[in-house]
């Protein structure tokens, strides 16, 4: 007996059912706090403050949420925090409240009994870590939530310590190419330029450090916004900047991707490598009311129990933004996806060497978010080059650099190509995060060695992309689409598992991919 299992990522909300069987159910979400505290001395006390998002159920101007808090709250014991920011012109759907801890409970009780309130959250810190390949972030000895960079770089360092693996170095500079390709070569992109595919009128949102103004790679930076509460727009620690360039640069030492692709740069992350939840929801709502068409995500962590951040992803890909993640550096262990890369509507990019082999410190599925109740998903979704990737330098100039942080550049560059191939006045129309998924899984290269917990569909094929969307109709369709049981390693560890009578049942979880619509429903059996 098999039963498949089907996640439904609809370009936004995830609908999960057993066919035939029952409702799947999500382990519970929830916030684990983190610390991030005021402390304010007073004659013979302590108060300790923490920052909270208060999420709303209606987009409002943020002085009349204010407004509606200070009419309706009767206690005392918090404080709003405004937000001054680009996205302040634009209504929005949450709140940032600073609460003493004496009265914490009884209050954030009475502000989630209001009418017009959804939830209460702390406002969670993200730390970007030094990462290495499979290092992560600890707090108090045990490893904490939140989002941290993946990590960007290894060839700068020759050796890098490995968490987890005793007493274990690698050599990075190792069996690499004597000569650095151009990656866009690798994939084929002149054959899209000649055609005259630049990535023209393209709205990638790249979700970073910054870049500067005056960059000499760039032809086309379109605005820049800082969502810090740091005073500049600039990248003081270049892994924006050197994404950017693999998007869109046009160095002939260090080719971007899509050259003609407009810029805009979220600056979300200090120079301490430091960003919050608030700073990622007011950016998200920015890049929704100004109709982006791309967005990049260098960053990712264990954490996808941030239930605002996870639902404003969602929400991203339901206005028809494409969003593409690094999967994450944890590898080679399994079950270490990174979050949002994890979640079923956006693109989650694995790495790999220019040998085709799995990086080792790329991330392995199954996603965990359906453990214990039911089995993960097929994660990444492909996989790109992320070895020794050329990209841009802070001022000028150009650096290599590996990680799954610099597969996704890769990637977003590819979809912004892609994206350029269809007619402006059609693209919201025809193009969405569920069909370019389609596009990318069903044009992939399934490589030889790796299984699909470890490669998704395979390495990104740009040109058979190309030909999949240029005669593109809305449809829906399965991934995988194909079970295999004699497809050995891909298919592990199901081709390894015998089938007899009597035998527990094989719980498969495949993903439909909807690209006709946000809402979709299952018509009749399969």
């Amino acid at each position: 007996m098999i039963i498949i299992q089907l996640s439904f990522p609809l370009k936004s909300a995830l609908f999960v059912i057993f066919l035939s069987v029952s409702l799947f159910h999500f382990k519970p979400l929830f916030n684990p706090t983190r610390k991030q505290t005021l402390t304010h001395y007073g004659s013979n006390n302590l108060t300790v403050r923490k920052n909270y998002i208060i999420r709303f159920t209606e987009y409002k101007p943020a002085s009349d949420h204010r407004s509606y808090l200070e009419s309706n709250l009767r206690s005392d014991g918090w404080e709003w925090i405004e937000r001054r920011n680009v996205a302040a012109k634009f209504p929005t759907d949450f709140g940032l409240v600073s609460i003493e801890g004496s009265v914490k409970e009884a209050l954030i009780e009475e502000i989630e009994r209001l009418g017009f309130v959804k939830d209460v959250n702390v406002d969670l810190s993200y730390n970007r870590g030094l990462l290495g390949a499979g290092g992560g972030a600890f707090e108090n000895g045990r490893k904490r939530p939140g989002k941290i960079f993946t990590s960007m770089s290894f060839s700068e360092e020759k050796h890098c310590h490995v968490s987890g693996l005793s007493n274990s170095s690698i050599n990075w500079s190792r069996h690499l190419l004597s000569q650095r390709s151009q990656v866009t070569s690798l994939f084929g992109a002149d054959a899209l330029w000649r055609k005259g595919y630049t990535g023209a009128k393209v709205k990638m949102a790249i979700f970073d450090t910054g870049i500067r103004a005056d960059h000499p790679h760039f032809r086309n930076i379109k605005e820049r916004t800082n969502w810090t509460n740091e005073d500049t727009l600039n990248d003081n620690l270049g892994h924006g900047t050197f994404v950017a360039g693999v998007i869109a640069g046009e160095d002939a030492e260090c080719l971007g991707f899509a050259p003609d692709t407009e810029i805009y740069a979220f600056r979300v992350f200090t120079d301490a490598q430091v960003s919050y939840t608030s700073w990622f929801l007011d950016a998200f709502n920015y890049a929704i009311a100004t109709n982006m068409d791309v967005l990049n995500l260098s960053i990712g962590g264990p954490d996808y129990l941030d239930l605002p951040f996870v639902e404003k992803v969602w929400e991203i890909t339901a206005n028809n933004i494409i969003m593409v993640s690094a999967i994450g550096n944890d590898g080679p262990l399994y079950g270490t996806l990174n979050n949002p890369a994890d979640q079923s509507d956006v693109i989650g990019v694995g790495g790999i060497d220019y040998s085709d082999h799995i990086a080792s410190f790329s991330s392995r599925g199954m996603s965990t978010w359906e453990i214990p109740h039911g089995y993960g998903r097929v994660k990444p979704d492909v996989v790109a080059y992320g070895r020794e990737i050329m990209g841009s330098k802070i001022s000028t100039g150009c650096k290599s650099l590996s990680g799954t942080s610099v597969a996704s550049p890769v990637v977003a560059g590819v979809v912004c190509l892609l994206v350029s191939i269809i007619p402006e006045n059609k693209r919201k129309e025809i193009l969405n995060p569920a069909c370019m998924k389609q596009a990318l899984v069903e044009g992939a290269a399934k490589l030889a060695g790796p299984n699909m917990y470890e490669q998704g569909a395979g390495r990104v094929d740009l040109l058979e992309s190309y030909e999949i969307l240029k005669s593109y109709q809305p449809r829906a369709s399965i991934f995988p689409s194909v079970l295999d049981y004699t497809d050995c390693p891909y298919s592990w560890p199901f081709c390894l598992q015998p089938l007899y009578a009597g035998a527990m049942p094989v719980i498969f979880n495949a993903t439909v991919l909807n690209g006709m619509g946000v809402i979709g429903y299952v018509h009749s059996p399969p």
